[in-house]
């Protein structure tokens, strides 16, 4: 699967954009401000119906116009044709011109993995930006633990209100009754998923940094049965109803990542955090191509910054051919990088969007 064409409209500062590209790696350049980012983001809006920078979503439409497009060709065993279209009002999406009701329904037709400047979060921040990540792989590559999750998120915040306005637990314990059975499934599928992702993310780091150690460590609290957590939760309530928070649960997982013996965020460099975070998108790719099998975009935002050209050309080693890849930078000198590779889009990108120089 990967995007043969590509037709924007009036998207930030982009008025009118139409490109075809190469199922293998495209290269997007120029200075900034001239859309490189915004090609990667109407990408990811046929995806997921929206864009990956999460300050700047409700702003996609360039101002002081009446309506937005997109429009992607899908290549694979199923020709699609994937439509985003937005007014002031209201926001419409096709796929093969048939209209789709729900944004979940969109989700996994076009499945693409987007690392941007904004994703240092996950290993440089702390916990809820590394469940985020993991919850966002398991819901689009399960859909199940999707409604689990949406579920048991939704109890929790409902759970929590009662404990803020300092409700008796006689009205909680209708709550807590239905969170065992949602956790635990949430669990489980942590679980195996881990399991798995742990043996790519090992895989792709040995072939860049065999010298260094680095390894995810997930550890979920150990209850004999769903009985044992629901005790747990009625033990907790008066703790809770002080907090205001229930303390307990997988939305309380905690996520480990390690560079030697040391979570990344405490000791590693800039370029040791990026490189751990381009190895996790990869790993995301593999996991995700076999869960879903379908093939998903790769999208690589300002890949080559905070990096030395030779942490850069380690990085490449990782970008497969067998996956589209779309990379952007404002390093003209990065095409010497990929004189390796069989097949490259160079897209150069000029202010009021001219390209030039493709090949």
């Amino acid at each position: 699967m990967f995007l043969k064409y590509l037709e924007i409209k009036n998207i930030r500062s982009i008025s009118s954009y139409q490109m075809e590209f190469s199922n293998g790696v495209n290269l997007i350049y120029g200075e900034n401000g001239v859309g490189k980012t915004t090609i990667l983001e109407a990408i990811h809006t046929l995806s997921i119906s929206k864009s990956f920078r999460s300050g700047y979503r409700k702003n996609i439409q360039k101002i002081d116009t009446e309506v937005m497009s997109i429009v992607g060709h899908v290549s694979g065993k199923v020709e699609k044709k994937i439509t985003y279209r937005k007014t002031l009002l209201q926001k419409k999406i096709k796929i093969n011109e048939v209209v789709v009701e729900k944004n979940s329904d969109l989700i996994g037709v076009f499945p693409s993995i987007v690392l941007s400047p904004e994703d240092i979060d996950i290993v440089s921040g702390g916990n809820s930006a590394r469940l985020t990540y993991v919850n966002k792989i398991l819901s689009i590559s399960n859909k199940d633990y999707l409604h689990t999750l949406t579920r048991y998120s939704k109890i929790i915040k409902l759970r929590n209100r009662c404990l803020g306005t300092k409700r008796p637990y006689s009205e909680i314990v209708v709550w807590d009754e239905q969170l065992p059975v949602l956790a635990e499934k949430i669990w489980q599928y942590r679980i195996d998923f881990f399991e798995q992702f742990n043996v790519y993310f090992k895989e792709f780091w040995e072939k860049i940094i065999p010298s260094e150690l680095a390894r995810i460590e997930h550890k979920p609290p150990k209850y004999e049965n769903q009985k044992s957590l629901l005790l747990d939760l009625k033990s907790r309530f008066e703790k809770d109803k002080i907090r205001g928070i229930t303390s307990v649960g997988p939305h309380k997982d905690k996520i480990n990542f390690y560079f030697g013996n040391i979570d990344i965020k405490d000791q590693a460099s800039q370029g040791e955090k990026k490189i751990f975070l381009v190895v996790l998108k990869v790993a995301e790719v593999k996991y995700l191509h076999k869960i879903t099998n379908k093939k998903p975009v790769l999208l690589l935002d300002d890949l080559f910054a905070k990096l030395d050209s030779s942490r850069g050309k380690k990085i490449l080693q990782l970008i497969d051919n067998k996956y589209q890849t779309f990379i952007t930078t404002t390093d003209n000198s990065v095409e010497s990088y990929f004189n390796n590779f069989e097949k490259v889009n160079f897209i150069k990108l000029k202010k009021n969007n001219e390209l030039c120089s493709v090949a």
